[in-house]
C-alpha cells in the first residue's frame, strides 16, 4: 500500500460506500484527515473509529450543494494542519428514470451534487494545493460516464461531465505538478446501488464478466494508487475499476 504519512488528504462523502472504505484506506496508509458528509451523525462515527485507531481527522458537517460549504471545509483543514496534498471529491447521487420520465428537480440535484460540487470542490481545493510544491486530485465518476446508460440518462451526463471537469483541471493544473484524475468504478456494493437498482444489486452482478460487485475497498485502492507517488506521471486519465465492465 501507497504510504501517506504525514499527508494531509481531504474527503468527501465520507458517509458511506467508497467514501468511507476511501477514508479507512488513507488512514491505514498514516494520512491526516480531513472529512466532509452531510451525514453528520455517520461522519462522527466514522471519525472517532478512525481516531481510536490512532489517525488525525477532522469532520465537518458539509453540503456540496451549498455554497461556502467547501471552503469551510478547506478552511478547516488548513486551520488544523496548515496544508492540503490530496483532494478525494467522492460525494455525489444517483438518479434514475428515462430522458422523457422524470422530473426537473431530480435533473437539478444530480447536476448540482455531481457537478457543480466537484466544480465548487475543486475551486476550494485548488488554492489550497496551490500553496505546496505539488498534489494530487481524485474525482469520482464512474463507468456511467464513460458509456451510455438507458435508464440512467441524467445520472450518465453527470458523470460525462465529470470526466471534462477532471481532464481540463488536468491540463490547468499540470504546471503546477498537481495531477487531476478520475475513478470509474463498475456496479459496486454500496447502498447506492441497491438504491439505483430498487435492491437488486444482483441484476447488475450478472453484467459484469468478472461475476460479481466490487466492493467499496477495491475502488478505494484505486483511489489511493492515483493519489500516489506511485502514479507520479499519471495525470489527465481515468481508472476504470469494473471488472471488464466496459470491454
Amino acid at each position: 500500500m501507497a504510504n501517506f504519512t504525514d499527508k494531509v488528504v481531504l474527503i468527501t462523502g465520507i458517509s458511506s460506500g467508497i467514501g468511507r472504505a476511501t477514508a479507512r484506506a488513507f488512514a491505514a496508509a498514516g494520512a491526516r484527515l480531513v472529512l466532509g458528509s452531510r451525514d453528520a451523525g455517520a461522519g462522527d462515527a466514522l471519525t472517532a473509529e478512525l481516531r481510536e485507531r490512532g489517525t488525525e481527522a477532522l469532520f465537518l458537517a458539509t453540503d456540496v450543494t451549498a455554497s461556502g460549504g467547501l471552503e469551510a471545509l478547506v478552511a478547516a483543514g488548513l486551520r488544523r494542519f496548515d496544508r492540503l496534498d490530496v483532494a478525494v471529491n467522492n460525494a455525489g447521487v444517483e438518479v434514475t428514470g428515462a430522458i422523457d420520465g422524470g422530473d426537473e428537480a431530480a435533473f437539478d440535484r444530480a447536476f448540482d451534487t455531481n457537478v457543480k460540487g466537484v466544480w465548487r470542490a475543486l475551486r476550494a481545493e485548488i488554492p489550497a494545493l496551490l500553496r505546496g510544491p505539488g498534489g494530487a486530485i481524485v474525482n469520482l465518476g464512474s463507468v456511467a460516464g464513460m458509456r451510455g446508460m438507458p435508464g440512467a440518462s441524467v445520472y450518465a451526463a453527470t458523470k460525462f461531465a465529470v470526466e471534462g471537469l477532471t481532464r481540463s483541471a488536468a491540463l490547468e493544473l499540470a504546471p503546477h505538478k498537481i495531477r487531476v484524475n478520475a475513478v470509474a468504478p463498475g456496479p459496486v456494493a454500496t447502498p447506492m446501488l441497491d438504491r439505483f437498482t430498487g435492491g437488486h444489486p444482483e441484476v447488475m452482478a450478472q453484467r459484469v464478466p468478472l461475476g460479481r460487485l466490487a466492493a467499496p475497498e477495491e475502488i478505494a485502492r484505486a483511489v489511493l494508487w492515483l493519489a500516489s507517488d506511485d502514479a507520479s506521471f499519471v495525470t489527465g486519465t481515468t481508472l476504470a475499476v469494473d471488472g471488464g465492465f466496459l470491454a
